[in-house]
């Protein structure tokens, strides 16, 4: 089995070298973001865990969009994968808007969160436009990933 980091253009007979190679290096550029997002808000995370005692309530969703951002081309994505990004981030906003209400305290964290995923939805729309335009399928994508 393959990672995507490890995919060529030989896995993708037809395509374009150069766009190919364009196409990964966005993807791969994009997954480091979220990666980066994820720390930060991890960071500040603890920074809080440390001055109220308690976590960010909204932890959990975070982590999820983030392995779903992640796992955009992995094995196990699906063509729904859009959706599950855009439903789990609604979640999130009006997860965030009732706790808000029902505690009185803005946590500025989430917010941070919230627009920087919508940032990197917007990659990642790029992205697929990139790949359309290469020529990749997600069904080649997960064949030669299962190779």
């Amino acid at each position: 089995m393959k990672k995507f980091k490890d995919l060529g253009p030989e896995d993708f007979p037809g395509v374009n070298p150069q766009k190919f190679s364009e196409w990964k290096t966005a993807v791969l550029k994009t997954r480091g973001h979220v990666y980066i997002l994820l720390v930060i808000y991890l960071i500040l995370n603890i920074k809080s865990y440390g001055v109220t005692g308690n976590i960010i309530y909204d932890t959990p969703i975070v982590l999820f969009i983030g392995a779903l951002f992640v796992s955009q081309h992995g094995r196990f994505a699906s063509e729904r994968h859009t959706t599950y990004i855009i439903a789990s981030l609604c979640l999130l906003i009006m997860f965030d808007i009732v706790v808000v209400r029902m505690t009185e305290a803005f946590v500025g964290e989430s917010l941070l969160v919230i627009v920087a995923f919508f940032w990197l939805y917007s990659q990642n729309r790029k992205n697929k436009e990139l790949e359309t335009a290469a020529g990749i399928k997600v069904e080649a994508i997960k064949r030669s990933m299962s190779e």
